[in-house]
């Protein structure tokens, strides 16, 4: 009985292993919409879509999902400052995933050099992709209550700005695009 409890419990980490790196791998791009059912299908993901993809997912291999939204300052990351100085607002807003209560974030691909792109082992935390000011932790139910309400629109104002063309989002989105190419 523990060897069939301890095998199930490693194909389950085994396959979040998986499925975060498949979601982690897939290219990274500003200015879309939130929408995880085109995360495959159009092949490339924001920090929102690549981690609505995995909630579900991850909940239905058994673990114990919340939403984190983190407030960071784009000026903090390794972009070059050209492009960062087309923010009108570098304060903005960061979605990742607590797995049973450990911060995972899938949002960055490895080819990204200074960017922070963990392995994920299955159970322990990850490095949050963008350095944190604030940290909000949301049930899942409740982050999607509140999207319902009018309040919501505050909680995630600088998430929908994103998919906004803009001239920050259209200058990064051509500098990762360099990486891409050669990683």
């Amino acid at each position: 009985m523990f060897l069939e409890r301890h095998n199930s419990e490693e194909a389950r980490i085994q396959q979040g292993i998986g499925l975060f790196e498949q979601v982690r791998n897939i290219p990274y791009k500003l200015g879309l919409d939130g929408d995880p059912n085109k995360l495959v299908s159009e092949g490339v993901g924001n920090c929102t879509r690549k981690h609505l993809y995995l909630l579900p997912r991850l909940g239905q291999l058994g673990y114990k999902i919340d939403i984190g939204i983190a407030v960071f300052d784009w000026r903090q990351l390794s972009i070059p400052k050209e492009i960062v100085s087309l923010l009108n607002d570098p304060i903005q807003t960061h979605m990742f995933l607590f797995v049973d209560g450990n911060p995972i974030d899938a949002t960055w691909p490895p080819y990204l050099p200074g960017f922070s792109s963990d392995q994920w082992d299955g159970v322990n935390s990850t490095s949050l992709g963008v350095t944190a000011l604030k940290v909000t932790r949301f049930n899942p139910l409740i982050f999607q209550t509140r999207l319902s309400a009018s309040s919501a629109f505050n909680i995630l104002k600088n998430l929908s700005e994103k998919g906004k063309p803009t001239p920050f989002n259209n200058a990064f989105n051509l500098w990762l695009e360099g990486f891409q190419r050669t990683g």
